[in-house]
């Protein structure tokens, strides 16, 4: 029995004697005693790789690589010690999470913190590392016993008593029926003598800075056990004598030192002359850049040499996309260049999940193999999705958006669209609860109006059926779920239906064919990922039946214990391939054969990275725990020492070439500042290479050759390029060489298709003819509102009206819905006043109200699937909704009671089937435009000169309209409106009708602001009167204006009118001429022609208006389909400048030929 160290710095060969000393023993004598060789976890396929790859060795039996876990399972299975059920890290979570929840209301600490995600997770590593320190409950209790009569103490107390209950309960829990993962080393230590394994043979332990108590517990059991112990060291013999110094580089080494020492004393195990490699023979750096970095980069000031810098490069990027994309340029000139093997290179990283996804794809862009070396989460993955959203649908009552979480897992007999569709229907509902499960057929319709209902259409039933049938097949399958859930006893039964429910929808088989898909895509990973879920899964769900099979929990509870275990699952990948470059966290690296590094994301408080608390204990409680006797894992304090090592780690993985890489900007673009790392290199090797990777090439900035790499991406780069020297600016000539090499080979069509995107100008070609007949045939059907959704932009209409987009439907109330309301209960309103042989202005206050609401009574069940009664908040919407209503009745009655006009038609629609005729026009092709629209009212009064009609049109917003609104076709409704009921006045009134308004009616319950005392009840109610007054245009007549307002005398309450005291309407009144409204239906029916025609011949031009601020940009939902964009050749909004009015009447006179117009 001997003990002996193997003591070097980085990079001296260490690892390299160990496995040379294996494979001499192997060679010489293939049969003997056992050779062991100890390393960590993650190391033992590299290591084993290594070893079988020696020359002449064409197998061995009697060598092993094990990792400590590894050896105490060999061992256990063999001296015994390890029959009971194995519980893992998930089981265990798992009883954790319930008895955090059995324990809550006597914890002293973590009573609000028990029901947080990732408690369960710290709490368990925090209980881990109790037992690897070999902390007993009893000590906790001794320990919190101790501290609590001592000053600043209580809330360490109160954690180690909480921290006891838990261990406690946990040991209790586990010791009867299970063996958990963290003894199984103080089992090895117990237990290694007695085993054949080790007994008599040499053990080489290699890559381990430290060793936790139970670690040292087993190499004592192997100093006994072992005829050798091998133990290698990263540190010089300077740092292991003489007087310990916290801030030395190899001071945790040194402890390690020291502790092997005394335990070889302790167990009377002798010390041989430690081996001790300088780098005199074949060390790992082949570049002397290198070799000064690992020796001087802690020692200041470093001793003058000849320095080149020509084996590292300092490369800033400008984001941390732009910095993997430089890496794999550099990785892809490495291979292609000077021979490397894909092998050869590993990137390092301190903070590995920050880049794991960029490297990922940017790798994929590149074609370069990689692997990642991390334990991949599986909360994403479809499996996970689908039981955590299948429970949650039993838990919600069937709430519909865990339903449709779980049919859009892929692994649900139901394709996407289907699921899509119904999706759609559902949103649109406003589905969920019973609705889903009650076995009634589904016919709910989204009506335009809210008239009566009426018959469904063929293709309405059509779409019905289908969608019923998709609601059967996606029920059929979760119904029975959520039975056998509800009827389960405990948790073993719930388990049972959770693992039926994945094999009824043939969960495995699903699974194995995306693995071998993934596999025939070249997506190893994935399809290893995919292959290891299921397993992960059943083991799991064993795990929480041996556990927790015979107790009864809740469905909540049992979800909550499941996604503990689904949390802190992880899938361990081993590399799919042999050549491929390998990413991995600093904490992990073990590559002691990589040619090339590249530290990325070398920024400021990444590497070393800033060391905060977290857990359970702060650093002080340590230090407390640690002057009581009980030592735990370094805190904070220690770890900032600790990082210092890991930028050692970092500069001393590679034998020929260092790259270190940082960016300057973050993904949104904050600035990010180098890391001290960048600064010392740059001292200690004044000459090292300094290079800018930018997004794209930039010759200004780089070198950008360098882009000429792989060929998906350079083609990409390329067309960059070209825009440059489309747009006059220098580009390097090598490009023009590249486009001959594409435009030549075999990827011509391809090179022809990017390139088109330099001439792209984001225009619209108009629409050929056969394909305009074809979009809208020989009749346009259209609107007055479609004629000016068209003026604002064409393509918005092309793609309403012509195409039928439209957004998403969804149960919610809009303020379309509010306006449909509205109208439709004003409607009934009229209705009523009518068929009761009344007149608006002899309703008293009272009969108002009552009539008002009952209409609202009426047509609240009709607006989408009575989504007003869907819910309490909703019922209270109602309520406010119909004083809004009463208030409008009670202002309309108002109004009737003021003038003489009366409703003569209320929702007065106009086209095939409507209350009047369609507006025709015949185009200049010889195609017909039919316009179609409903008017919202139609007023009429009789005069000496005639019937007068004006129309009014209710909108839930204050909306205004002047002569400019008209002439640039923006709003054009009114007065189209007007136009319909002076061309059929005969049939509405009987009668020629004469123009007298077109107004807007704001509806709405306003609120009086006061200041001071409260005015009288008439005073509020003038004011709410005049929160009410309508805006538009009026007849310039004073007759007409007294038959609306029959006392006005100054500013009118009720129309835009202002008369001045010589009778004479005011400036500031909206006013025009009977010849003014006769030129402007004239120009109305211009303007509605003109868009037929510009419709019928295929005009769909992106072309917004802008006219001073307004833009219907701002509101369109059609932004991501026209993409349009003022910095993009082509785009420009249509500007539409301000003109006078007598500008506009001019030019609009112009058009009837120039006659002037009073």
């Amino acid at each position: 029995m001997s003990l002996r160290f193997i003591i070097g710095r980085a990079g001296t060969g260490k690892t390299r004697a160990c496995l040379d000393q294996v494979r001499e023993e192997l060679l010489a004598r293939p049969v003997g005693k056992p050779l062991i060789l100890l390393v960590p976890e993650q190391a033992t396929f590299q290591t084993e790789y290594a070893l079988a790859g020696t020359p002449g060795l064409h197998g061995f039996t009697r060598a092993k690589v094990l990792s400590f876990r590894r050896l105490a399972y060999r061992v256990l299975q063999e001296v015994g010690g390890a029959a009971r059920a194995h519980i893992g890290e998930l089981g265990k979570r798992m009883v954790l999470r319930r008895l955090l929840e059995k324990r809550r209301s006597e914890f002293k600490v973590f009573r609000r913190s028990a029901g947080l995600p990732g408690f369960t997770d710290t709490l368990a590593r925090t209980l881990g590392e109790l037992k690897t320190y070999c902390i007993t409950p009893p000590e906790l209790a001794s320990a919190a016993s101790a501290l609590r009569g001592l000053t600043d103490t209580g809330l360490l107390a109160d954690k180690l008593s909480d921290l006891h209950l838990l261990y406690s309960d946990l040991e209790a829990e586990l010791s009867d029926r299970f063996t958990d993962p963290d003894d199984y080393l103080n089992l090895l230590a117990d237990r290694l003598e007695e085993s054949l394994e080790v007994r008599g043979g040499e053990v080489w332990v290699d890559g381990f800075s430290g060793f936790t108590p139970q670690e040292f517990r087993v190499l004592a059991a192997l100093l006994r056990a072992a005829g050798r112990v091998n133990i290698t060291l990263c540190a010089d013999l300077a740092s292991l004598s003489g007087s310990r110094d916290e801030t030395d580089l190899f001071y945790t080494v040194r402890e390690t030192y020291d502790t092997l020492c005394e335990t070889a004393a302790r167990e009377r195990v002798p010390v041989e002359r430690p081996l001790a490699l300088d780098g005199a023979g074949p060390g790992r750096y082949r570049n002397p850049d290198l070799s000064r970095l690992e020796k001087y980069y802690f020692k200041r000031p470093a001793p003058p040499g000849k320095v080149y810098g020509r084996g590292v490069s300092l490369a800033a990027a400008t984001s941390p996309r732009a910095e993997a994309e430089g890496v794999a340029r550099a990785v892809t000139a490495l291979c292609r260049d000077e021979g490397y093997r894909y092998r050869d290179i590993v990137v390092l990283l301190r903070d590995l999940d920050s880049y794991a996804g960029i490297i990922s794809s940017v790798f994929e862009d590149h074609r370069i193999p990689v692997f990642i070396d991390r334990k991949r989460p599986v909360t994403q993955h479809p499996l996970v999705e689908l039981i955590r959203s299948a429970l949650e649908v039993v838990n919600s009552g069937w709430s519909s958006d865990p339903v449709f979480r779980f049919l859009k897992t892929d692994l649900v007999p139901l394709s996407r669209d289907e699921v899509d569709r119904l999706e759609n229907y559902v949103l649109a509902h406003g589905i969920r609860g019973s609705r889903w499960t009650d076995g009634r057929p589904w016919d709910y319709r989204r009506n335009l109006s809210l008239e009566e209902d009426s018959e469904a259409t063929g293709a309405e039933v059509e779409e019905l059926e289908e969608i019923n049938r998709i609601r059967r097949q996606a029920v059929a399958v979760l119904s029975e779920f959520d039975s056998a859930v509800r009827a389960a006893v405990n948790v073993r039964a719930v388990s049972t239906a959770v693992f039926d429910l994945c094999v009824r929808l043939e969960a495995p088989e699903m699974l194995e064919r995306w693995s071998r898909l993934a596999e025939e895509e070249g997506k190893l990973d994935a399809a290893r990922e995919h292959a290891q879920v299921w397993e992960g899964f059943t083991l799991m769900l064993d795990q929480v039946v041996e556990a927790l099979g015979e107790e009864t929990l809740t469905t909540e509870e049992y979800a909550v214990i499941l996604d503990a275990g689904f949390e802190g699952m992880r899938l361990g990948l081993i590399p799919p391939g042999l050549d491929q470059v390998v990413v991995c966290s600093l904490e992990r690296s073990r590559t002691p054969e990589a040619r090339a590094a590249f530290v990325m994301g070398a920024s400021d408080g990444v590497l070393p990275a800033r060391v905060a608390e977290k857990g359970i204990l702060s650093e002080g409680e340590r230090e407390r725990l640690l002057a009581a006797g009980l030592r735990l894992a370094p805190g904070s304090r220690r770890r900032v020492f600790d990082e210092q090592y890991l930028v050692y780690i970092a500069i001393t993985r590679s034998s020929e070439k260092l790259w270190i890489s940082y960016p300057l900007a973050d993904e949104v673009g904050g600035a990010i500042a180098p890391s001290q790392v960048v600064a010392r290199v740059k001292e200690l090797l004044p000459g090292a290479e300094e290079l800018v990777w930018p997004v794209e090439p930039d010759q200004a900035v780089t070198d950008d050759l360098g882009f000429i790499a792989n060929p998906d991406r350079t083609l990409s780069y390329l067309v960059t390029r070209l825009r440059e020297a489309k747009a006059g600016r220098p580009v390097n000539p090598a490009w023009w060489d590249v486009y001959n090499w594409f435009a030549r080979g075999g990827r011509k069509s391809e090179c022809a298709g990017r390139l088109a995107s330099l001439f792209a100008d984001n225009k619209e070609k108009r629409l050929s003819a056969t394909l305009s007949r074809k979009l809208y045939g020989r009749v346009l059907k259209t609107s007055v509102s479609g004629v000016e959704k068209f003026r604002s932009c064409p393509f918005a209409h092309f793609l309403t009206k012509g195409l039928k987009l439209r957004e998403r439907a969804v149960f919610k109330l809009g303020a379309p819905d509010l306006g449909q309301f509205f109208h439709a209960a004003l409607k009934v309103f009229g209705e009523r006043v009518r068929a009761e042989g009344l007149d608006w202005g002899q309703l008293d206050k009272e009969q108002c109200l009552a009539m008002a609401g009952e209409a609202v009574d009426e047509v609240a069940p009709r607006l989408q699937s009575e989504i007003l009664l869907s819910s309490s908040r909703r019922r209270y919407l109602t309520g406010k909704l119909k004083k809004t209503v009463q208030r409008t009745a009670l202002v309309l009655c108002e109004h009737s009671r003021r003038g003489q006009f009366r409703p003569v038609g209320l929702e007065l629609a106009f086209g095939p089937d409507g209350d009047l005729p369609a507006v025709t026009f015949t185009l200049s092709d010889g195609s017909e435009m039919i316009l179609t629209g409903r008017i919202d009212r139609v007023d009429a009064a009789q005069s000496d000169e005639g019937i007068y009609l004006r129309v009014i049109d209710y909108k839930s917003g204050r909306v205004t309209i002047n002569l400019s609104d008209i002439y640039f076709g923006l709003r054009l409704q009114l007065l189209g409106y007007l136009d319909v009921a002076l061309r059929y006045a005969e049939t509405i009134v009987g009668s020629p009708g004469l123009p007298g308004a077109i107004l807007y009616f704001r509806m709405d319950d306003p609120l009086v602001r006061t200041a001071g005392e409260i005015p009288p009840d008439d005073e509020i109610e003038k004011r709410i009167l005049k929160e009410f007054r309508m805006t538009g245009l009026v007849l310039a007549d004073q007759k007409v204006v007294n038959l609306m307002d029959r006392d006005l005398a100054g500013d009118s309450e009720l129309i835009p009118v202002q008369i001045k005291r010589d009778g004479e309407f005011a400036a500031r009144s909206m006013v025009l001429t009977g010849a003014q409204f006769e030129l402007l239906r004239e120009y109305l029916r211009m303007q509605l022609r003109s868009a037929g025609e510009d419709i019928m011949s295929g005009v769909v031009d992106i072309a917004p208006y802008r006219r001073g601020t307004q833009r219907p940009c701002r509101f369109c939902p059609f932004k991501p389909v026209c993409q349009f964009d003022i910095l993009m050749a082509g785009n420009s909004y249509r500007v539409l400048k301000a003109e006078s009015e007598d500008s506009i009447w001019h030019k609009l006179s112009s058009l009837r030929g120039g006659e002037p117009v009073e």
